[in-house]
Parts: C-alpha cells; sequence; structure tokens
C-alpha cells in the first residue's frame, strides 16, 4: 500500500483536500462535487471529461448508466448527509476512467475490544460482499469489498437491458475518540480494471488523518 501511494507521489499528481477533523489525499485527477447544488450539471460536466476523447457512438450505454449511478450516489449522499464527495474522470491510454469516493460521518461508536477482522466479517452481510482490513496510519480498520452487478434499461428502444457491475470497497474509521466513525464508500464502474482500482481505494483510505479541533 505504501508503495501506491509512493508512486502517486513521486508524479506530483497528488492533492490533499482538508475537511473540518480530517484530511485525505487524492490523484489531481480526482475532483469534488459540491453536493449543496447543481449536482447533475456537476456530474454530466465530469462525464463529459471522461468521454472527450471517445466517439459518441462508442460505449453510449455506459455513458448514460455512469452519469444516472454518478448522479444517484450524489443525490444519496447528500440526503445521507454525506460530508465530502469525490469523482474520478479521466482516459487513460484510450481508456476512460471512473470511481467516486463518499465521505459520511456515522454518529455510532465502534467497540475498541474487537478485532477488525471479526467486525470486517459482521458488516460483510450482503451478497457479493468480502471482509477486509485497510491499514490507515498504523491501525488496521475494518472494511469490506463490494461486487454490486446494477441493471440498466437501454435507451434505445426494444433492446435489451444491460449490465455493469460496480466494484466497491467500505472502510469504516473510528474517530480518535471512538465517539463516530468515518466511512469511506469507493465505487467503480470499470470492470477491466476493478483489481486496481480497489489497490488505489485501499492507498487513498489508508492516507486519511485525523486532526486536532
Amino acid at each position: 500500500m505504501g508503495q501506491v501511494r509512493d508512486a502517486v507521489s513521486q508524479d506530483n499528481d497528488v492533492t490533499t483536500w482538508p475537511s473540518a477533523g480530517w484530511s485525505l489525499l487524492l490523484p489531481d485527477s480526482w475532483s469534488r462535487i459540491r453536493l449543496p447544488t447543481d449536482r447533475r450539471e456537476q456530474v454530466s460536466a465530469l462525464v463529459e471529461r471522461a468521454f472527450a476523447t471517445v466517439s459518441r457512438d462508442q460505449g453510449p450505454e455506459l455513458r448514460r448508466a455512469l452519469a444516472r449511478e454518478l448522479l444517484m450516489l450524489a443525490d444519496d449522499a447528500f440526503e445521507g448527509g454525506g460530508h465530502e464527495f469525490y469523482l474520478l474522470t479521466e482516459v487513460r491510454r484510450g481508456l476512460p476512467l471512473a470511481a467516486s469516493c463518499l465521505v459520511t460521518v456515522i454518529p455510532e461508536t465502534m467497540p475498541a475490544d474487537v478485532d477488525a477482522e471479526i467486525l470486517a466479517r459482521v458488516l460483510a452481510n450482503a451478497p457479493g460482499s468480502e471482509p477486509a482490513t485497510v491499514t490507515v496510519g498504523d491501525v488496521a480498520v475494518p472494511a469490506v469489498r463490494r461486487s454490486e452487478p446494477k441493471r440498466f434499461r437501454s435507451p434505445q428502444e426494444g433492446a435489451a437491458p444491460f449490465e455493469v457491475t460496480f466494484t466497491g470497497l467500505d472502510v469504516y474509521v473510528p474517530f480518535p475518540d471512538r465517539s463516530q466513525i468515518l466511512l469511506l464508500t469507493f465505487r467503480t464502474p470499470m470492470e477491466e480494471i476493478a483489481s486496481s482500482m480497489t489497490i488505489l481505494f485501499e492507498a487513498i483510505a489508508g492516507s486519511l488523518r485525523f486532526r486536532e479541533a
């Protein structure tokens, strides 16, 4: 995990995004969405940038599905009290990349005397979920790897629905006083690079640092 962060840092392509009580390190290709206003316009602009070098005749269903999914994530983030929402939209070697990171504060405590692996097994309570742990600072915290196939109706009349598998990682980090939990929710619809994206998700989560008020 440290090797991934080091590789990103050497490219001088990293931004530290501070919030009220924590900071998170993300590559510059990630953008922050302002949740209170203009979510649809911001998501549309990001998706268009992601597909800027791709012909509009190629992958129109994925383009629309991606926009719908990211807008739904942004709306859900706002309605659920999400604190921060980040999106990756980038084209690399002709392949459009897309991913999201939602930061939410859960007003619940995390038991201090339960092993992170045990907590992860409890949290991985849905189909397509796999327990894991991620190191944040020098502490292992519970995480859950997700694989969520979703079916979308084709915009072409009479065409069969199509399916997109979203790969994700949920990381549960207790606040230093363990009074609340910071949940980092990562998702990507890019099945071809899901494994690489998961490694990046773990590296971003590992960069989280809390700051004193």
